[in-house]
């Protein structure tokens, strides 16, 4: 893996900033060792199993009702520099370095739907009940977004005028809680899992000073085996993804080629960014999946989980960030 250089910050349009830390993957094979010497380290502080895997990683399987919480905090640094101001005695305000200005937590209640029964019958359905990995994901995106820092990701005033297409939604969560940050935000899965998603996002509250429309948000069906452009609308043909978001999709091998596929059909050279985030479960199939992306014409992929001993979403995953600068050869 290579280190970024300073003419390489940006991906294409802007939207994600490539943080200094990031490592552009060349070697599949170190990737993934580092990715599981790390995770092998990990021991629990609450007293909890010593086991780094977790299994697939659902949140509660067994209600068809979840109520998620997520409660955005400052980080403590963004706190502690935050200045005060106060008036001095010619009357002319000024900045205090004493006690400083208290930042209120944001905080976002929701009530998803999801589908125990569908888990347990349809053979192969793990889409219809609510994943920890996009409980985390959804708390990195809204610490971004509302507290942004110099690591951060997101460039918020790109993200709002961005079209995000998100791979294997599951339940929708991430579109409920990023579909009113941004213009459109297209939510694609199995279409057995189309209605429990509709359902979902029919729960957002309105918000009356929002000038996004009701179609801003909308899921369609996209099944990874067959080509996108056969089923998804015409709208969202026609409107190019500035991002593409992939959240723990990543645990079989037989999805690995057709993930691979449907990223470089629907990725436009030089526009489209695509966010890779995997729970780190079996390491044949990561491999697989790294070794395939990176080889294929025509991708640069930046791992931006973060080197340090946590990384920014916690040993448990990686997290890439990807685009394509050409055409591929195989089109």
């Amino acid at each position: 893996m290579d280190q970024t250089s300073s003419s390489q910050r940006f991906s294409p349009r802007g939207l994600i900033q490539i943080p200094l830390y990031a490592v552009a993957v060349t070697d599949p094979d170190e990737e993934i060792f580092l990715l599981y010497t790390r995770l092998a380290s990990v021991k629990p502080a609450d007293g909890s199993s010593m086991e780094p895997f977790r299994g697939l990683g659902y949140v509660d399987s067994k209600t068809d009702t979840l109520s998620v919480r997520l409660e955005i905090s400052p980080p403590l640094s963004d706190v502690a520099a935050s200045p005060v101001a106060k008036k001095s005695s010619n009357g002319r305000s000024k900045k205090a370095r004493g006690k400083p200005k208290k930042v209120e937590p944001k905080v976002l209640e929701i009530e998803l739907f999801q589908d125990g029964t569908a888990l347990r019958s349809r053979k192969g359905d793990t889409g219809s009940v609510l994943w920890r990995a996009s409980v985390e994901f959804a708390q990195l995106f809204l610490l971004q977004y509302h507290f942004p820092d110099s690591c951060t990701l997101f460039n918020p005033e790109s993200i709002m005028k961005a079209h995000i297409i998100e791979l294997g939604a599951g339940t929708g969560l991430l579109s409920v809680v990023l579909g009113p940050l941004v213009r459109r935000y297209t939510s694609t899965d199995l279409p057995d899992l189309i209605p429990l998603i509709r359902k979902n996002i029919s729960h957002i509250p309105a918000k009356p000073s929002s000038s996004l429309t009701p179609h801003t948000i909308r899921a369609e069906a996209l099944d990874w085996t067959l080509p996108a452009d056969r089923q998804l609308s015409s709208s969202v043909l026609s409107d190019p993804p500035d991002l593409i978001l992939v959240v723990d999709c990543i645990y079989h091998p037989s999805l690995v080629t057709p993930l691979i596929d449907t990223l470089t059909s629907l990725a436009v050279p030089h526009h489209t960014s695509v966010i890779v985030v995997a729970e780190l479960r079996a390491e044949d199939v990561m491999t697989a999946f790294i070794e395939g992306w990176v080889s294929r014409d025509g991708w640069r992929v930046w791992n931006v989980g973060g080197e340090q001993t946590d990384g920014i979403m916690g040993p448990r995953y990686g997290i890439w960030v990807g685009w394509r600068e050409n055409h591929s050869f195989e089109e």
